[in-house]
């Protein structure tokens, strides 16, 4: 990971710009539906053994990915045009974070069914269950912190979906937090405060930033205040700027450099 940024999609760009790439964002995101449906199946071996590791693995043998996209499942389809966007115009390839947790229940359900499922009783063993779920839980967070940490660019694609306000109380007192009530997205962002910054490796490098990185009934909230501090904040101006700069130094001034380093440009405009 090199950079993380807090983005809040919203407006005219967003609306009227991104969401056209709906279409090549499905054809993205069924590719790696595909390849974790096929994943699923794989490591589970007929005597009960489940490949913890080969599975991991294969889980995140896809492509190179240069962002990773962190969100809610009820933004799906906002996320499927982003990774879109990012794909036609600027030749980016995105990471869906649910492509991954997305598909972590269908995957307990087949170890369940293959190894927990009393057929005498017509139930599950709620010991075995629990030591499957830890077990699949556990694979999918640490693929999860790999495939972070091998991005160059994490973006946490921020709406009232994802966080919310704490109670009145809190902001009347001045000490509003930022909560979120989904695990997955929890772990992500705590992950961000955790991974290691590191320089891409092309040869020109970008400018040093390092001082400016500062479903179910049961809710359980998490404070995610001090990760969301620690991301630098991106609006839709941002990408619309980002969008036409990029066009006028490919198009205009033949540039040969990379998407992301002209975004840094944006963000960081001591650069210039």
């Amino acid at each position: 990971m090199y950079t993380k940024f807090n983005y809040s999609p919203s407006g005219y760009f967003y609306n009227h710009e991104i969401n056209r790439h709906l279409s090549n964002g499905n054809k993205i995101f069924s590719v790696h539906e595909k390849e974790v449906q096929k994943c699923l199946s794989q490591y589970i071996t007929e005597d009960g053994i489940i490949n913890g590791t080969d599975l991991k693995e294969h889980w995140f043998s896809i492509t190179k990915k240069d962002i990773f996209i962190s969100h809610s499942h009820c933004d799906i389809n906002k996320v499927k045009a982003f990774a879109g966007w990012l794909h036609d115009c600027f030749g980016l390839e995105a990471f869906i974070d649910s492509c991954s947790w997305g598909y972590c229940d269908d995957l307990l359900n087949k170890i369940d069914k293959k190894y927990c499922y009393d057929s005498k009783k017509k139930t599950y063993d709620y010991h075995l269950r629990n030591y499957t779920t830890s077990h699949v839980h556990m694979m999918l967070s640490t693929a999860l912190a790999e495939m972070m940490d091998n991005t160059e660019c994490i973006i946490f694609f921020n709406t009232p979906n994802t966080i919310n306000l704490e109670d009145e109380l809190d902001k009347i007192n001045g000490k509003n937090k930022e909560i979120t009530t989904s695990p997955w997205i929890y772990h992500e962002l705590s992950m961000t405060t955790m991974l290691q910054r590191k320089q891409p490796k092309r040869s020109e490098m970008i400018m040093e930033h390092s001082s400016q990185q500062s479903r179910y009934d049961l809710k359980v909230k998490y404070d995610v205040t001090k990760a969301l501090n620690e991301m630098i904040d991106l609006e839709d101006n941002h990408m619309e700027e980002w969008y036409e700069l990029w066009n006028e130094q490919t198009k205009e001034l033949g540039y040969k450099g990379e998407a992301l380093d002209t975004l840094y440009e944006i963000v960081f405009p001591q650069s210039r």
